[in-house]
Order: structure tokens, then C-alpha cells, then sequence
């Protein structure tokens, strides 16, 4: 791969940057007017009497239902889509190599782990981060899961390292 200098690399990024930041609208908006969580989710959600979804906040150690969708319901929808767009932009670029698939997969990956720490402490719920796992505790026994917004950074760090977007000076230079 050619060295490209600054310039060169920031027009690199100018279309894939463009592409990820179309797409952010694009799940934001979704995740504000559609409930993704009801074709993907495996928690179960009660309908009220009135026909509206009710959904889990934690506050205080306890669990109250609502009849509204709390703002980490939103977090969790853009996050999960971002997540969805990720994995789709990392299965195009195995099918061809593309620098703007690769740059656009390295974006992408950073969106996402950021909205799912968004997502993560706006629950309500206590959080503890450890290496490559998270434990979230509600009521009864801790849950223990994959932090998969730290191994999106690991392979944002890779990608960068290697596409030359972040440079290490060795020796004083």
C-alpha cells in the first residue's frame, strides 16, 4: 500500500465518512419511530390496556413498568442497528476488499461501541466493565455478557493501525 500523506488520507476518508454519517441518520431515525427491539429481542413486552407498548426502567435497585419508552430503549435501537450496519460492511468487505469498505467498517465501529456505552449507562442499572466483558446487575443474579463495544474498538485500533490512520513514531522521530 502506498504511504499517502495527510491530505491524501483525509480525502480517503471524506466518502466513507459521508456513507457512515448517512447511515447514523438513517438508524437514528428509525430507532425514534420503530420498535426494532420487537423483531429481534428475546425479552417480552407487555401491551397495556390502552394498546401501548410498557417497557423496564431500574431506578433505585427496583423495576418499574412504564407505559413510555425510556430514552435507553432509543440508545439500545441505535446501537443494535449500528451494530447490524457494522458486521454488514465487514461481511462486503471479505467479499471485496474495498479501502472504503475497510475505512467505512473502522467508522462504523466506533459509532456503535459508542452508542452501546450510551446504551449500557443509560439504563439505570449498575454496570462493571472488565477485559472483553461487562456485568450488568438488576434484580437477582448478575448477568454476565460479551462486551462487544470493546472488541468493536480492538478492531477499530487494528484497522486504523493498519490502514495507516494512526502512526507510531519509534525512536524519537
Amino acid at each position: 500500500m502506498e504511504d499517502c500523506g495527510d491530505s491524501t488520507m483525509r480525502a480517503d476518508l471524506k466518502y466513507p465518512l459521508t456513507i457512515a454519517l448517512a447511515l447514523a441518520l438513517i438508524a437514528a431515525l428509525i430507532s425514534a419511530a420503530t420498535p426494532v427491539e420487537l423483531l429481534f429481542s428475546v425479552e417480552p413486552r407487555l401491551i397495556a390496556p390502552g394498546g401501548y407498548l410498557t417497557y423496564v426502567i431500574y431506578s433505585d435497585g427496583s423495576i418499574y413498568w412504564v407505559p413510555y419508552t425510556p430514552f435507553y430503549i432509543y440508545a439500545w435501537r441505535f446501537a443494535s442497528i449500528m451494530f447490524l450496519l457494522w458486521i454488514a460492511v465487514l461481511v462486503i468487505y471479505v467479499i471485496k476488499p474495498l479501502r472504503t469498505a475497510d475505512l467505512l467498517s473502522i467508522i462504523l465501529a466506533v459509532m456503535f461501541a459508542a452508542s452501546n456505552y450510551v446504551y449500557l449507562y443509560s439504563i439505570g442499572a449498575r454496570v462493571v466493565m472488565y477485559p472483553l466483558i461487562y456485568v450488568l446487575y438488576t434484580i437477582g443474579k448478575p448477568l454476565t455478557f460479551i462486551d462487544m463495544g470493546q472488541v468493536a474498538l480492538i478492531y477499530a485500533l487494528w484497522r486504523a493501525f493498519k490502514n495507516g490512520l494512526i502512526k507510531v513514531r519509534r525512536g524519537g522521530k
